[in-house]
């Protein structure tokens, strides 16, 4: 989203146009949300609302009142600062109101890139990454809405910024692969998921995931692993899989968690392959109906003549 206002200010041409880049954050992502919305709405009608573990819900003559406040603030992705607490009954859709936040102020972030010295530039973004992760550390455990909205998040976002500095002006993409970007790749990895765990090395996290991401364009092996077709037409689903598969794993558990060796990584490595397996391929067909469709820059405008017509 960043790369089309960096090249912008950096090369002084191609002005982005604000009404068509707002117009393409719509169309696109939102009938596939809506649409999401709605099958949640069905899901509370018929599946919830008989369900001892949604009290609000349950044999509640007003379910859809409370049904419908909840799924019509995270229409306007406002759950969280209503609420101050995950959307329902969707928990996960609450980072997706943190990325809207973004999409919204990305054209106007972007202008760091007005600094047209590149390493004061980036001095700069380091400075705003660091004071980001302070701002995170400092934010009280029970403040629900900073710690979810962009402000508490705004570390990740700028190591993006960061990122796209490095790919447009040391040209990422072409540059020359080593292995040893290799052996780095899965070490930031393996560290992301050891310091999420201590807040006081938290600060560290946003720069394993540059790592990755270096790693990612850098590597030999982790350039064709990323690059393999499988994994990209995965990571292109990535929109649908993510509505939906915290409801395909509340509703999976039940059937697989019967398979039980009582061993705790093992139990985790067979409900990783089985589950991974379903929420894939149903995730596809979902992909398919309601996501697809809407990537087309062009389909407002065909949906209008077919109107006309």
């Amino acid at each position: 989203l960043l790369l089309p206002f960096a090249r912008q200010h950096l090369d002084h041409e191609n002005r982005i146009s604000l009404r068509k880049y707002y117009v393409r954050r719509i169309t696109r992502i939102e009938p596939p949300y809506v649409i999401h919305l709605v099958f949640l709405f069905l899901i509370c009608g018929l599946v919830l609302r008989w369900l001892p573990s949604h009290p609000h819900l349950y044999h509640n003559e007003a379910w859809a009142d409370y049904a419908l406040k909840r799924i019509l603030s995270s229409l306007f992705y406002l759950n969280g600062l209503i609420f101050a607490s995950h959307p329902y009954p969707n928990i996960v859709l609450w980072s997706l109101e943190i990325e809207v936040q973004f999409y919204l102020l990305a054209p106007f972030l972007a202008g760091i890139f007005m600094v047209s010295n590149t390493w004061k530039r980036r001095a700069l973004i380091v400075i705003l990454v660091l004071a980001g992760c302070l701002v995170n550390e400092s934010v009280p455990s029970g403040s629900y809405r900073i710690g979810t909205s962009l402000i508490g998040n705004i570390q990740y976002f700028l190591i993006g910024f960061l990122l796209a500095d490095f790919y447009l002006l040391n040209k990422l993409e072409t540059s020359v692969r080593k292995y040893r970007w290799d052996l780095v790749f899965p070490l930031a990895i393996v560290t992301i998921v050891l310091l999420r765990h201590y807040s006081t090395l938290a600060i560290m996290v946003p720069w394993m995931i540059l790592v990755c991401c270096l790693s990612a364009f850098r590597g030999v092996v982790t350039a064709k692993l990323l690059g393999n077709l499988l994994i990209t037409t995965i990571g292109g689903m990535c929109y649908t899989i993510y509505m939906y598969h915290w409801l395909m794993i509340s509703l999976l558990v039940r059937l697989t968690g019967r398979l039980q060796t009582h061993i705790l990584r093992l139990d985790l490595l067979i409900q990783f392959v089985l589950m991974s397996a379903v929420i894939i391929g149903v995730s596809a067909v979902l992909f398919v109906l309601f996501e697809r469709p809407f990537m087309r820059r062009d389909w407002p405008a065909k949906v209008w003549t077919k109107i006309r017509r």
